[in-house]
C-alpha cells in the first residue's frame, strides 16, 4: 500500500478488479479455488484461455494460451467462460460499490475492455464528493471500500486521486490501496510505462522511437513541439501524464430488475395449481415495485417444459396496474387462451416496472377508465377475436380511403380537453362501401350519373383529384375523384372513377 503525506483530500476512487472472469466464477465454485483455474473461450479444439488466477499463473500460463498447452502446464481446473456470470458479478460488484457513492460509472468490464488492456478486468470509478462525514479521510475510505469488497470475494486495488483519470491510473498500475495527494500525482505515475496509456499503437510507437519509456519523460517534453509533431493527442497524453487529464463521470444507474424463479419437484400437468404457484410470486413482485413508487406495466411468464421448448406468454394492461388480482386474472386467460403443450417443470417471472399512471379528476367524477373491468374486457375480446383485432383505430400513412391500423389500446391519463368552437362547413359524408354508379362524360369530365335508379344531369364539375399508391409491393390501386354539383333535386356528390377496372362510384354527400 502507497499514502501521501498528510490528510488526502477527498476526490475519486478507481477500483480495479483483474481476471474478472475466473473471479466471477470461482465465487460461485468454492471447489475450484485452492487449484490452478482458467476460463477458456471458444470452439473444441481451439479454446484459448481468456482468464485464470495466481496458481494458474505461477505454473506458466498466459493470456491467449490454447487449452492443449495449458493442460501441459500441470492440473488445471478448466471452466467454459459464461458472460451472464459475469454480468451477474458485475451488478453485484456494482450494488456493493454504491452503497459508499450515489455516483459510480462502470468504466470498463469484461464485455467492454478499457486502454487496451492485455487482462479482461472490471474497472469502475466512484465520486467521493460528501462522503467525508460517513466513512472518514480518503484513506478509511478506501479501507473500507476494498474490505467490502473482498468479502464478496473479489480482490481488489484501489486507488484514491483528485484527478479521475489519475486514480484509474494508479489503480490499474499498483496493487492494494493507494492515496496520492494534488501535489503527489505526477510523481506517482511517472514510472509508469506508456502502454498504461490509452492510445493507438502507431502514436506510442512514435514516442518509443523517441526514447521516451515512461509517463515521467511524456511529461517533461514541451507541450508546443509534442501537439506540433503528433496534434491534439499529444496534449491529451501529456495531461494524462501529468495527472491533469478531465473526466466527466457519468453514473450508471441502478440496475432494478424485477424477476422470480421457481424449479417444480415434477411436471406440473393442469393450469389449476399453477395458478397457487402464480399468486405469491406476483405478490413478491408487486411488493418490490410498490416499495419503488412502481407500478407494473407488463409480465412475462416463461415456462420451462418438458421435452419442449419454452413456452412464453406476455400480458400487458392498457395501464401500469398495482393489483394481484388483475395481473393473475389476465395471466390466467391468456395461458386459457395459449396453454403450454407440455408438462411444466420452472416458471419464471418477470415484470417491467413504470410510473404509475395518475390523473386528477372532479370530486364526484369517477375514474375512467376502470382499469380492472377495462383490462378483463380487452383480454376477452382478444381471446374470442384475436389480439390483434382489438385495440385503438390509427390512420394509415396513405391515401388510400379509410385505411388504417389497430394499434394497442393506451386511454390517455389526462382530463379531456375543452373542446374548441369551430366555424361551419360542409362535412363529406362517406358511403361505406362506396355505392356503384354509372357515368357518361364529355371531354373527360363527367355530365350525366345514373345511381339509384336515377338520372342525374351534373351541373359544376370540380376535379379530377388523382391519387394512387402501394405500385411498390403488388397491392396497387388507383382513383380519380371529383366533386359535382346535382341540379334538380339539389345535392353535392363526390364522385370516385378507378382506371384499373373502370368501376364508377358515388363515395359519399356533403351535408
Amino acid at each position: 500500500m502507497d499514502a501521501g503525506i498528510g490528510t488526502i483530500t477527498m476526490g475519486y476512487a478507481a477500483i480495479h478488479i483483474p481476471e474478472f472472469p475466473t473471479l466471477a466464477w470461482l465465487r460461485l465454485d468454492h471447489r475450484a479455488r485452492p487449484h490452478a483455474a482458467a476460463v477458456i473461450e471458444g470452439k473444441a479444439p481451439l479454446e484459448r484461455v481468456v482468464s485464470f488466477n495466481r496458481s494458474a499463473k505461477m505454473i506458466g500460463l498466459t493470456h491467449g494460451m490454447s487449452k492443449v498447452q495449458a493442460d501441459t502446464s500441470g492440473k488445471v481446473h478448466f471452466h467454459a467462460r459464461s458472460l451472464p456470470e459475469e454480468q451477474a458479478a458485475l451488478e453485484l460488484l456494482f450494488a456493493a460499490t454504491e452503497q459508499f457513492s450515489p455516483r459510480v460509472q462502470i468504466i470498463a468490464s469484461p464485455m467492454n475492455n478499457y486502454a487496451n488492456a492485455k487482462q479482461l478486468a472490471a474497472v469502475l470509478l466512484v465520486d467521493q464528493s460528501g462522503t467525508a462525514t460517513l466513512f472518514g479521510d480518503a484513506r478509511s475510505y478506501a479501507d473500507a471500500l476494498r474490505k467490502a469488497l473482498q468479502q464478496l470475494e473479489f480482490p481488489t486495488n484501489i486507488a484514491v486521486a483528485p484527478n479521475a483519470e489519475a486514480s484509474l491510473l494508479l489503480a490499474r498500475s499498483y496493487t492494494g490501496v493507494t492515496c496520492v495527494e494534488a501535489q503527489s500525482v505526477q510523481a506517482k505515475l511517472a514510472p509508469l510505462p506508456l502502454s498504461m496509456l490509452s492510445a493507438d499503437a502507431s502514436t506510442l510507437a512514435t514516442l518509443r522511437r523517441w526514447g521516451i519509456r515512461n509517463l515521467g519523460e511524456l511529461a517533461a517534453l514541451p507541450e508546443t513541439a509534442l501537439i506540433s509533431r503528433i496534434g491534439q493527442q499529444g496534449k491529451r497524453l501529456q495531461r494524462l501524464a501529468l495527472g491533469t487529464e478531465d473526466h466527466l463521470l457519468v453514473p450508471k444507474d441502478p440496475s432494478f430488475i424485477l424477476s422470480e424463479h421457481v424449479a417444480l419437484d415434477g411436471p406440473l400437468e393442469s393450469l389449476e395449481p399453477l395458478l397457487f404457484i402464480l399468486s405469491p410470486m406476483l405478490d413478491t413482485l408487486l411488493k418490490q415495485a410498490i416499495n419503488h413508487a412502481y407500478a407494473l406495466r407488463s409480465v412475462t411468464i416463461t415456462l420451462t417444459l418438458e421435452k419442449a421448448v419454452a413456452h412464453q406468454l406476455e400480458v400487458r394492461p392498457a395501464t401500469p396496474v398495482q393489483s394481484k388480482d388483475l395481473l393473475l386474472k389476465l395471466l390466467n386467460l391468456k395461458l386459457q387462451s395459449d396453454p403450454p403443450q407440455a408438462g411444466i417443470l420452472a416458471v419464471t417471472l418477470t415484470a417491467e416496472p413504470t410510473v404509475p399512471q395518475v390523473s386528477q379528476r372532479g370530486l364526484f367524477q369517477s375514474q375512467f377508465p376502470e382499469p380492472d373491468k377495462l383490462d378483463l374486457l380487452l383480454a376477452r375480446l382478444s381471446s374470442i377475436v384475436g389480439k390483434q383485432n382489438v385495440g385503438s383505430p390509427a390512420l394509415s400513412n396513405s391515401f388510400s380511403d379509410d385505411e388504417f391500423v389497430i394499434t394497442p389500446f393506451q386511454p390517455a391519463a389526462g382530463a379531456r380537453a375543452t373542446p374548441q368552437p369551430v366555424s361551419p362547413r360542409s362535412a363529406l359524408r362517406r358511403f361505406r362501401p362506396a355505392q356503384q354508379a354509372k357515368v357518361v362524360c364529355r371531354e373527360t369530365n363527367p355530365v350525366l350519373l345514373f345511381w339509384r335508379g336515377e338520372r342525374l344531369e351534373l351541373g359544376s364539375v370540380t376535379g379530377p383529384w388523382q391519387s394512387s399508391g402501394y405500385w411498390w409491393d403488388g397491392r396497387r390501386w388507383e382513383a380519380n375523384e371529383w366533386d359535382a354539383i346535382v341540379s334538380q333535386p339539389a345535392q353535392a356528390l363526390r364522385l370516385r372513377h378507378e382506371p384499373g377496372p373502370g368501376n364508377w362510384y358515388v363515395a359519399g354527400q356533403y351535408d
